[in-house]
Formats: structure tokens, C-alpha cells, sequence
């Protein structure tokens, strides 16, 4: 049957410690001992500050932008990547005498610049509001309070120079990469507007500006066109009118011709009597009006007026011819037949004018017409170049844009990089004048008056929470096995579970007595020799481990 381990009171653990307390007590004091030894036989460790503040530009943000956090962290590992290199530690080891143990014992100087790399610290500092970088601290420990200082402010100086030369590079830099793809760009830019004023002056009768120009003048032309057709029918018109007119002049001709004898054989029997012979009526009408016209002189004028005398002569003359008309009819007869035959001529001959007239109307027509047609063919001549060159329009068009669209990309380009160029000719000003976000001493490097490590009293307190642990350790190492084992009256009653009726308390005689003592004596007497032997060993052990040495460097 199986029992359960009985469990001890706090009154028994008391009596367990009060019983060990030797081996408890003597590795506490035994490991305080070895430790506080060691970390007070530790050199000093000096710690000097300085605070970096990053300073607001003084012009406007709208000429200068503030640093953002990534930005200012950004340079901020640049300028440690430089600062903290090998190259600008490795001087100041010799120049404030830095590690001289080390470096007397021969400690390569790759493990002494890495020590000094470990003993640099740089902590950047935000504003609680934006949380912003708005500072950094620079922190450096050394076992001399006057190289710390020296060299954190050393340190300081690196990171101002650093910056600057870094914001100067950096901007000169941007700018010269700027200038040259602003170059490019321009080169590019210059290019498509030469090909595009190529292209304009090759094509300056088509370009897209001047198609409605040119439509016009098409409309104009095909008006023109529609004109000579119109002007050309009309003229074939007043030709056919002319031929018709000829004709009817021919017909006329031939009537007259027709008729001539005819005309003359009347007149001859009309001249056989007077009264019927158109002579002797156009005597009789013109002596009428003659006699009508003295009258109306004769009612304005005296009868001796020059006018009045003449128009008297002339019915003389008029009598004349009658009387001369009756008194020799074949006289008359001749004259009728001349007298027919000049009309018939006469008509004749006004016949062939008009007919003259209107072939020269038909001549100079036809003259026009050729003009005309001439015309017209140049007319058509001048549509079809027109015509091609509104066809040629489109082609021109998008070839035009195709190089206007790349002229403004390409401008809009040039004129990103022309900004981008001039605020980083801007920015170069400003940092080389220092006008924009910098970064200056705020606390320049302090000398140290007490040093910050080793923490002597608390690593003296580690080793004694060390010795406690390690006697508590020995303490349950050494009870356990009486904890197994039935000790007192109470044991025996819960592992056997019967009443215990009597006990027997241990009987030593005098001797014995008086052996426990002694012998409890020269237990402690041993383990306090070995405790303060175990001193120097643990003492060389620290030191050859060098632990502590890691834990405050």
C-alpha cells in the first residue's frame, strides 16, 4: 500500500535552515567574497554625452522641405557607416592614448576597434507630439574620463562634418545627374521640334490649320467651274443663236433675190405712170413734210431767214423733180430700175454686214470658247491639286500629332527635369550655406565626474545571490535523503498509521556528548578552510574568464 509524502511545516523547514546553516551561509560569503573582490579590483568606466539636435531650416518649408523620420534615419545611418568605419576610429586610438593595456598586451587592433565600436552609442530621440526624430544622443565610455569626453566631442564633430559634407555631396550629386538628363531631355526636346517644323515646313500648304482655307478654295474653284460651264453654254447658246441668224440672213437673200425682178418689173410699170411710182410719192410725202416743215419755220422765223429760204429752195428742188419726173417717164423707168436694183443691192449688202457681223460674233465666240475651255481644264487642274491636297491633310494631321504628342511628352518631361534641376541647384545653395535642415550641438560632450560602471555594490549582491543559491543547493542536496527517512514521532505516525504510545528521546553519554561538538566544530572549521581556500581559485577563475570585464566595457 502506498503512503503520501508527508508534507513539512514552515517550523521544520526553519529547523532544516538552522540546521545547514553553515553550508549555506559559508558559499554566500565565500562567492561575495570572490566576486567583490574582482569588481572592485575592476578599472573604472566613464561615460560622456552629447546631444545632436537637428535644426529646422531658416527659410520657409515652402523653399525647403523639413527632414522626414526616414529621411533623417536614413542619413543617420549613412553618417554612422562613415563616422563609426575603421578609418576615422582607428586615428583616435593613438591620439588620446586609448586601451593602452590592451594594446600593450598585444591585442590585435581589429579587436581593439571593434571594443570601441561596442563602447559608441547612438540613440536617436523623438518628439512625444509627431513623434518625429527630433535629436540624437551620442554616448561613449572609456576608462578615462578625459578621453571620453574627447572623444565624444571628436565624435560630435565627425557627425556635423559628416552631414554636411554628406547633404553638400549628395545635392551636388542630384544636381549633376539632373543637368544631365535635363540635357538629354532638351537634346530629345530640340529634336522632335525640328522634325516637327520639318514636317510643318515640308507640308506649310496642308497643314490641319489651313483645310478649311483650302476647302474654301475648293468650294471657290468648283463656283468658278459651275461659272465657265455656264458662261461656256451660254456662249455655245449665242452661237447656235448667230448660225440661225445666218441662216435666216441666207434665206433672206435668196427671197430677195427671188424677188428683185420682180420688184424691179413693178417698179418699171409704176414708173410709167408717175402718181403710182414710189418716186413720185416719196416726191409728194417729202414735198408734204417740206411744205409743213416751212410752215412751222415761217410761224418761228421771217421768210428771209436762212432756214426758212432753205426749206423753200427745198420744195423748189422737190417741184423741180416732179416736173422733171412727168416730163421724161423712160428717164423714170431707168431710175426705177436703178432705183430697185440699189435697194435690192443695198439690202444685199446690209444682209452680208450682218451676216459679217454675226460670222465675227461666231469667230470671236469660238476664240472664247477655247479661252473658256482653256480656263476650265486649268480650273480642273486646280481641283485635282486641291483635292490632293486636302486628301494629303489627314496623312499630315496624324503625322503632326504623332510629333506633337511626343513634343509635349517630351516638353513636359523637360520640364519636370528643369524643376527638379533648379530646386536641387536650390538645394546646393542651401546646404552649402547652410540655410537648411542641419544638425548642431545642442550640449557639447561632458567630462565625467563619477563613473558609470561596474556597478560594484549590485554585482557584490549578484555574488551573493549566487553563494545563496549554491548553498541552498548543498542544503537540499544534504537533507534530501533524511527527508526519505521516518525522523521524529510524526513520521511514524503518518507512515505507519498507528498511535504512538511512548517515545524515546536519543541517550548519548557524557563523552559523546562532548564528540557531537567537536565534531560539528571541526565540520565547520573544514568547510570555512575550504570556503577561504576556494577564494583565490574562484578569484583566478573570474579573472582568467574575464566575464565581468564583458559585462561593464
Amino acid at each position: 500500500m502506498s503512503v503520501e509524502f508527508r508534507q513539512r511545516t514552515a517550523g521544520e523547514f526553519i529547523k532544516m535552515l538552522k540546521r545547514r546553516r553553515w553550508m549555506i551561509l559559508l558559499p554566500v560569503l565565500t562567492m561575495t567574497a570572490a566576486i567583490g573582490y574582482v569588481v572592485y579590483k575592476l578599472p573604472s568606466v566613464y561615460e560622456s554625452k552629447t546631444l545632436l539636435t537637428v535644426k529646422p531650416p531658416t527659410i520657409s518649408e515652402k523653399v525647403v522641405q523639413s527632414l522626414t523620420d526616414e529621411d533623417l534615419s536614413q542619413r543617420l545611418q549613412t553618417i554612422n557607416t562613415e563616422v563609426l568605419s575603421r578609418n576615422s576610429l582607428e586615428p583616435m586610438v593613438s591620439k588620446y592614448k586609448l586601451f593602452e593595456l590592451e594594446r600593450n598586451a598585444g591585442v590585435p587592433m581589429e579587436l581593439i576597434i571593434e571594443k570601441m565600436y561596442k563602447n559608441i552609442v547612438v540613440e536617436p530621440e523623438r518628439n512625444d507630439e509627431d513623434r518625429k526624430v527630433a535629436a540624437f544622443k551620442i554616448t561613449y565610455r572609456d576608462r578615462s574620463p578625459e578621453a571620453a569626453r574627447n572623444v565624444t566631442a571628436e565624435l560630435a564633430g565627425k557627425y556635423l562634418n559628416a552631414q554636411i559634407n554628406a547633404s553638400v555631396q549628395t545635392a551636388e550629386v542630384t544636381s549633376e545627374f539632373l543637368e544631365t538628363q535635363l540635357a538629354e531631355a532638351k537634346s530629345s526636346l530640340d529634336s522632335l521640334e525640328k522634325q516637327r517644323l520639318d514636317i510643318m515646313m515640308q507640308n506649310v500648304e496642308t497643314l490641319p490649320d489651313s483645310s478649311q482655307g483650302l476647302i474654301a478654295q475648293l468650294q471657290g474653284l468648283r463656283q468658278r467651274e459651275q461659272t465657265i460651264a455656264k458662261e461656256k453654254e451660254t456662249l455655245i447658246t449665242e452661237r447656235g443663236r448667230l448660225n440661225d441668224s445666218i441662216r435666216s440672213l441666207n434665206s433672206q437673200a435668196r427671197i430677195i433675190e427671188d424677188y428683185g425682178e420682180k420688184e424691179t418689173q413693178d417698179a418699171v410699170r409704176q414708173a410709167s405712170r408717175i402718181e403710182d411710182t414710189p418716186a413720185y410719192a416719196q416726191l409728194v410725202q417729202k414735198r408734204a413734210e417740206l411744205k409743213a416743215k416751212l410752215e412751222n419755220l415761217k410761224l418761228s422765223f421771217k421768210e428771209k431767214h436762212p432756214e426758212v429760204i432753205k426749206a423753200q429752195n427745198d420744195i423748189d428742188k422737190v417741184e423741180d423733180e416732179v416736173t422733171a419726173l412727168s416730163q421724161n417717164t423712160q428717164k423714170r423707168e431707168q431710175d426705177a430700175t436703178r432705183s430697185s436694183s440699189r435697194k435690192a443691192e443695198f439690202q444685199k449688202k446690209n444682209l452680208d454686214v450682218d451676216k459679217q457681223r454675226a460670222e465675227s460674233q461666231i469667230a470671236q465666240i469660238d476664240v472664247q470658247m477655247l479661252s473658256k475651255e482653256d480656263e476650265l481644264r486649268q480650273n480642273l487642274g486646280q481641283i485635282a491639286v486641291m483635292e490632293a491636297k486636302i486628301n494629303t491633310i489627314p496623312n499630315v494631321k496624324v503625322a503632326l500629332e504623332g510629333v506633337t504628342n511626343q513634343y509635349q511628352s517630351a516638353r513636359t518631361t523637360y520640364d519636370d527635369r528643369l524643376k527638379k534641376y533648379n530646386d536641387a541647384q536650390q538645394q546646393v545653395t542651401r546646404e552649402r550655406n547652410r540655410q537648411g535642415e542641419t544638425i548642431r550641438v545642442q550640449d557639447a560632450a561632458n567630462l565625467p565626474s563619477s563613473p558609470v560602471a561596474p556597478k560594484r555594490a549590485m554585482l557584490t549582491a549578484l555574488g551573493a545571490a549566487i553563494g545563496l543559491v549554491l548553498g541552498l543547493f548543498l542544503a537540499v542536496g544534504f537533507e534530501l535523503p533524511r527527508v526519505l527517512k521516518i525522523q521524529n514521532i510524526e513520521d511514524a505516525k503518518h507512515y505507519t498509521g498507528l498511535p504512538v504510545l511512548a517515545s524515546v528521546p536519543p541517550l548519548h553519554s557524557q563523552s559523546e556528548k562532548a564528540w557531537l561538538k567537536r565534531s560539528h566544530l571541526l565540520k565547520v572549521l573544514a568547510g570555512t578552510a575550504a570556503a577561504v581556500a576556494a577564494i583565490p581559485l574562484i578569484i583566478m577563475a573570474l579573472t582568467a574568464s574575464r566575464i565581468f570585464e564583458r559585462m561593464v566595457s
